[in-house]
């Protein structure tokens, strides 16, 4: 029976405590795979403590691929490479030995818009032939969560900010951005991602598209580059402007499919594994490692891992990043401040291995920081603070209940018995698969006569298929409560 010294767990949650405790036995193999685990109320009672949190940790482990769930049996250990425990933690949880960022001597000291065009003023096309005009709710956006930011807070910052640093914001920004910043970045990427990376390894830069561009001159444009599909295929336009060749790799239920990269003949992928877009599902720890794997097989392959929104996953702690893992240097980070903040804070960052910051220095440090210095101080100081922490919680809390609201009206229309929910939990959006005869372009068009912006996932895809077909994405952060019940009366509609 599975036993673990909770007396240990510091300022963990218990559950997370519990998590981190089976995870590390299974990486290090004293929970071999395809083993049971104890059923959750056996190790609750065992334990000492309440069924829930025993739930709490498993689902997090099934999450993130460490176990499975055969219906009637219970919990399974998938096979995992031990490798993987290179995650760089100082030992076992269960034996107390789990260190601290400050513990550990830890060097500490913004997503480009997710699709073209999103409409932040509901203001766009209807599609009906009709022009310009307000939709009665827009499902395919999730930017109009002003009312959650606090601007007050932001203000009264940007004022101090311009007290306190008035000498140095007159200096030349460094070019990887300013030490204060770089290093409350490390300190939430360890605390939230459990990456342990000096902020000599961040480049600040004005949004994920910037820094694309330089990470493209950093690896050359001689290689070629994949990106998933279904997937963000914004990324087709960035690399036709800058000349490269590019391939789409199609994915399975646990991610990009390594046979299909390895016919590709890319030496560069670009994906989301905390979140993907759009399908929304996390990459499990064995499709991550593969991935990694393949990195590894040849010099000059490097995984550019999106991490554009994980911090919006529901009901679950945040996944690790695929970076924790890598231990051959291969993983370049990337993530934003415009998806947590607001769309116009231009300031995003990436995370490259030691040798890549070597290479950055020498080849492209010429080019001057793209986000000016009262921007980054401004932010630095709201993150040292503790603000940027609280902003993530309440806008969480904010989409969990307006996803409750949604899924709590839809459950009220006949539509409900005709669909079926993907990745209900992704946090700002979810997928709808309808058993309907229309085809997507038919929803769209039935959608936009009744006042609804829709998208569907065959918009995402390269090479339409059958499959795709009848999947709607639905984002609703942008539907008012007082819309929501009319909105989702009127999506029934259009299903008959």
């Amino acid at each position: 029976m599975l036993t673990y010294n909770l007396e240990k767990k510091g300022e963990q949650t218990l559950y997370g405590y519990l998590y981190e405790c089976i995870r590390s036995d299974i990486l290090c193999g004293r929970i071999l795979p395809n083993e049971k685990l104890p059923s959750k109320r056996t190790l609750a009672k065992n334990m000492e403590i309440s069924v829930k949190t025993v739930e709490n940790a498993y689902e997090q482990l099934l999450v993130e691929g460490y176990v499975r769930a055969e219906e009637k049996r219970g919990y399974f250990v998938n096979a995992v490479e031990g490798r993987a425990a290179g995650n760089k933690s100082a030992g076992n949880p269960a034996d107390g030995n789990m260190e601290t960022g400050k513990e550990a001597g830890m060097e500490t000291g913004i997503n480009a818009d997710r699709k073209a065009g999103i409409k932040t003023d509901m203001k766009v096309h209807g599609g009906n032939g009709h022009g310009k005009e307000e939709w009665f709710a827009d499902f395919t956006s999730n930017y109009k969560v002003y009312e959650k930011f606090p601007f007050s807070t932001w203000a009264k910052i940007m004022r101090e900010t311009l007290s306190y640093h008035d000498m140095e914001l007159l200096e030349m920004v460094p070019t990887l951005g300013i030490e204060p910043l770089r290093e409350e970045i490390a300190k939430h990427l360890y605390e939230f991602r459990g990456m342990e990376v000096s902020p000599q390894q961040i480049v600040v830069g004005a949004g994920t598209e910037y820094l694309y561009g330089r990470l493209i001159q950093l690896l050359g444009r001689d290689g070629i580059y994949a990106l998933e599909n279904p997937g963000y295929l914004k990324m087709t336009r960035l690399y036709k402007n800058h000349g490269l060749s590019y391939r789409y790799v199609d994915i399975d239920g646990n991610g990009i499919r390594l046979d299909a990269l390895r016919e590709s003949g890319a030496n560069v992928v670009h994906v989301s594994p905390g979140h993907h877009f759009p399908v929304g599902f996390v990459m499990p720890v064995a499709r991550r490692q593969e991935l990694l794997n393949w990195a590894g097989e040849e010099r000059g392959r490097y995984i550019i891992e999106d991490d554009y929104d994980s911090e919006f996953r529901l009901n679950v702690k945040p996944v690790p990043a695929m970076q924790t893992l890598d231990t051959d240097h291969r993983v370049i980070y990337l993530n934003t401040f415009s998806r947590t903040l607001f769309p116009s804070v231009r300031v995003g960052y990436m995370v490259l291995p030691p040798k890549l910051v070597e290479r950055y220095l020498e080849t492209v440090s010429f080019y001057s920081c793209s986000v000016s210095a009262v921007e980054q101080y401004a932010l630095a100081s709201f993150m040292e603070k503790g603000y940027f922490e609280r902003h993530i919680r309440r806008v969480k809390l904010y989409y969990k209940e307006k996803r409750d609201g949604l899924l709590a009206e839809l459950k009220r229309t006949p539509l409900w018995g005709k669909c079926t929910l993907i990745e209900e939990n992704a946090g700002t959006r979810f997928l709808l698969r309808v058993d309907t005869p229309l085809t997507d372009s038919q929803i769209k068009w039935c959608a936009a006569g009744r006042g609804l912006n829709l998208s569907c996932l065959s918009e995402y895809c390269k090479g339409q298929t059958k499959e795709t077909g009848g999947i709607l994405l639905i984002s609703y952060g942008d539907i008012p409560k007082g819309r929501m019940r009319e909105a989702v009366g009127r999506l029934s509609a259009v299903f008959g």
